[in-house]
């Protein structure tokens, strides 16, 4: 069920629910996260990362996951902050680790998922990004499909349900 919008774009104005479990469910291969842990022995500390990441920002980067999610939905209730989730934009290029060891040099990419994860980098290789500037002069934010993963792929079942909620809220 498509709806045209007024700038000639289209949008689903329904998804269908086994549809979307399947995508959470294959969404590791279809989306092949990079994780990268700090082998320092230093407690994670994704805030300092985060901060890191204003100063030197990777280009086509948004930020992703719980970050992203209090941003389009502030009423998320979740102590801390897990990891830092990037979305980063490379339609037609590779993963370039040097922008990742700007950030913070000790950091180290691991294979496979890690719950020790402290980054965890997202390449999106469609032609367009999807990023929101919101609020203007902070980084962009990853669209709430890429930011709804990002939350199931955290096990954050019950945070990513109230994000779907609070959206179909502000869409009323």
């Amino acid at each position: 069920p498509l709806r045209r919008t007024s700038d000639r774009r289209a949008e689903l104005t329904a998804f269908p629910r086994r549809t979307w479990e399947q995508v959470v469910a294959l969404s590791t291969q279809l989306r092949t996260p990079l994780c990268f842990v700090d082998p320092s022995g230093r407690p994670p500390d994704p805030m300092f990362l985060l901060s890191r990441l204003r100063k030197l920002p990777p280009f086509g980067a948004a930020l992703g996951g719980v970050l992203a999610a209090r941003v389009w939905d502030a009423r998320l209730d979740l102590a801390g902050l897990p990891r830092l989730d990037l979305s980063l934009h490379l339609p037609q290029g590779d993963f370039d680790p040097e922008a990742i060891a700007r950030i913070d040099p000790s950091l180290r990419r691991v294979r496979g998922g890690s719950q020790d994860a402290v980054l965890v980098v997202h390449p999106l290789r469609r032609a367009d990004a999807l990023f929101t500037d919101h609020p203007p002069g902070a980084p962009p934010v990853a669209d709430p499909v890429e930011t709804l993963l990002d939350l199931y792929e955290m096990r954050l079942e019950s945070q990513a349900w109230e994000m779907v909620n609070a959206l179909r809220q502000r869409k009323r």
